[in-house]
């Protein structure tokens, strides 16, 4: 992991920064202030949770914010699918969750005793989910290859172009000068990782073990399971979103199928930490 940063780095220093047009609306800490504390009480209808992101998070908003300019705006829809999902999650709203879902493919209470589980054993703080709402709201842009243009031609990975917004033209993402330090590590590192390992890709059968093994080596920094259960989070986010160009209150995609399969891989991804990386593999 301190290698991919060293690499990243000396990429940023040959880089030009993006025109002022992209710039999306500075982020205002007194909304982000108010959002966090509606989160934490748990006190807003889905409605109003999706109303109030692209008033937190600008690069999601409807006019001025950078999917906008970009005419992106199924993706943005997804990554406010993704942001609700991971919301309603963690704060156990089953209802809510499941309301776009088809009833003969809904999401059992059973199943989702399970992700309750797997939200426990997250155990995110106020801090990291608002962390990993950043992450889900800026990772769409990295799609875009012409925001990342000026960049070296074998570092134009989605995570590459994100990094480098987040790092040399931050106001086209302002959401992530709203995080500490520390969360911004954080998020920076899960790009990193997510490079390296891809949990869609391993449910479609398209990694091998050495991406787990690659997993595990970005695990052993001084984050170590923290990174584990936030890249987990965040790429259970992306998943919830798939389908949220159409329905972006809840999750269509995550349904009992779907998360049969998803929650199946997790239980043994958990393992990452002290298992080798071909049982972890092979045990899928």
């Amino acid at each position: 992991l301190n290698a991919a940063r060293e690499v990243f780095a000396s990429m940023q220093q040959a880089t030009q920064p993006l025109t002022s047009e992209l710039e999306s609306p500075d982020a205002d800490v007194n909304d982000t202030h108010t959002f966090l504390q509606q989160l934490r009480d748990d006190d807003r209808t889905m409605g109003e949770i999706t109303s109030f992101i692209p008033q937190v998070f600008k690069e999601l908003d409807d006019n001025s914010g950078l999917y906008a300019k970009l005419l992106q705006l199924d993706e943005r829809n997804r990554a406010v699918c993704s942001m609700i999902s991971i919301v309603l999650l963690v704060k156990g709203r089953y209802n809510d969750f499941t309301a776009p879902q088809k009833n003969e493919r809904q999401l059992s209470p059973e199943k989702w005793d399970e992700w309750q589980a797997f939200a426990r054993w997250i155990d995110v703080t106020d801090e990291q989910l608002h962390a990993a709402l950043v992450f889900l709201a800026i990772r769409g842009l990295g799609k875009f290859k012409s925001l990342g243009k000026s960049l070296p031609a074998d570092s134009r990975a989605p995570e590459d172009i994100v990094l480098y917004l987040t790092s040399s033209v931050s106001r086209v993402v302002p959401s992530v000068s709203q995080l500490s330090p520390e969360m911004s590590r954080l998020v920076a590192d899960t790009l990193i990782a997510s490079k390296r390992f891809s949990l869609p890709q391993l449910l479609q059968g398209e990694n091998t073990p050495s991406q787990v093994q690659q997993l595990q080596s970005a695990m052993a920094t001084q984050e170590g399971e923290t990174l584990l259960k936030f890249l987990l989070l965040c790429q259970v986010g992306v998943m919830c979103g798939l389908m949220g160009a159409r329905d972006r209150e809840g999750s269509a995609f995550m349904d009992e199928q779907n998360s049969a399969n998803v929650l199946a891989a997790i239980s043994f991804l958990r393992l990452a930490g002290s298992a080798a990386s071909h049982a972890v593999y092979w045990g899928y």
